[in-house]
């Protein structure tokens, strides 16, 4: 072996697995006066390479970690546990949940309870918190899941209003999740102010973790304007040029907020309204996915993933009674409307209508038994 002088003047030609080697039979110190690397770049590479002195210890205790993690998601789907936010965000798995849906306090002072004014943090300490809530959603989101984050405006430490949208788009994506879609969620009514224009919007950030795994425009498509409208020019010159399910679905939705005479009204004081939950579940989630709303509110979002066939789990401080109330009388749709549809469109169709013989190929017996095992195999698959 080189002496010690000329293992440090070679410090920065030293790769990983030459600074493991040595690691083996030395400690991080005598690696680090042996090379004259830094004890800093001498982990580094023991990480990279999983070899920490303590690395068997550390992988026991993440298994232990992750196993606790599971069996807590298990306890949890199809409940909302009464636990702060970052408390129950530690419990989820590490990819581990298909789709986020939430809407983040807007620290406004609100009153959520008599007395409990916990939407009233310091503006930097609030920007913080919620920060770190998007990045453990990033981290408990699967692969190809989609975040949903419904935001409107928030105070910042003048007082000023500031749109929130803008505030946390570069935190999703410093968390690592991927851009989608920035919804706007069209409010009919509301407050008017005196000096500026009424708020009549709010937005949902849509961001995919890797690339979007689900996206479903069906159950959302909107009636076409012109059903009937064809094309009249070229090789579709007479036919129908629009969609029989409706139009392709944009990013700007109408949708009536909660108000005091909402049938849809509970004691909260921030809920939003069940179709733009629902939207957002049938767009971005196939039936039987795990749904999560870490603001569980009043559980609107709980609440559609019932009526959707989705399993869902949460978290919130307040409102229990109001959410197992609204739970309990919520059962599963037998079908799923399409929006898009309408009389006009489906006698349009209609009319197109032709019928079309094909002739059947028989079947060998060797043929039908394949068949049948193919199917047996996509149950047992989709059963587990």
């Amino acid at each position: 072996m080189n002496s010690t002088s000329e293992l440090r003047s070679e410090a920065k030609a030293w790769s990983d697995r030459e600074l493991v080697a040595l690691l083996n039979e030395h400690s991080y110190d005598e690696v680090r006066g042996l090379t004259g690397c830094s004890r800093g770049r001498v982990y580094q590479a023991a990480c990279r390479l999983g070899a920490r002195k303590t690395e068997a210890r550390i992988q026991e205790r993440r298994r232990e970690r992750e196993a606790r993690q599971l069996e807590m998601l298990k306890q949890q789907i199809g409940t909302t546990v009464r636990m702060d936010v970052l408390d129950y965000l530690d419990t989820l798995p590490e990819n581990s949940v298909d789709l986020v849906i939430t809407s983040i306090p807007y620290n406004l002072g609100k009153a959520y309870t008599e007395g409990d004014l916990v939407d009233a943090m310091r503006p930097v300490y609030f920007e913080g918190w919620i920060t770190s809530v998007i990045d453990e959603l990033a981290r408990a989101l699967k692969l190809g899941g989609t975040l949903c984050l419904q935001v409107g405006s928030t105070r910042d430490w003048t007082g000023r209003l500031v749109p929130m949208d803008t505030m946390f788009f570069e935190t999703c994506r410093k968390s690592g999740l991927e851009f989608q879609s920035r919804i706007v969620w069209e409010v009919p009514h509301g407050l008017t102010p005196k000096r500026r224009l009424a708020e009549r919007y709010e937005t949902v950030l849509v961001f995919s973790k890797g690339e979007q795994a689900v996206f479903n425009a069906n159950p959302v498509r909107i009636p076409q304007k012109e059903p009937d409208k064809r094309g009249f020019k070229g090789q579709r010159k007479g036919e129908l040029t629009g969609h029989p399910f409706g139009a392709w679905p944009g990013n700007v939705w109408r949708i009536p907020n909660v108000g005091h005479n909402s049938p849809e009204k509970t004691g909260h004081p921030c809920q939003f309204p069940q179709e733009l939950a629902r939207r957002l579940i049938l767009l971005y989630s196939n039936a039987r996915a795990l749904v999560c709303d870490p603001f569980s509110g009043s559980g609107t979002v709980h609440v559609e993933t019932v009526r959707t066939g989705r399993a869902f789990t949460g978290a919130d401080l307040f409102f229990e009674d109001v959410q197992a109330k609204r739970l309990g009388s919520t059962p599963p749709d037998t079908l799923t409307p399409l929006p898009g549809v309408t009389d006009e469109s489906v006698a349009v169709w209609k009319s197109e209508a032709r019928r079309v013989d094909a002739p059947a190929r028989h079947l060998s017996v060797r043929e039908q038994r394949a068949l049948f095992d193919e199917l047996d195999g996509r149950v047992e698959a989709e059963a587990a």
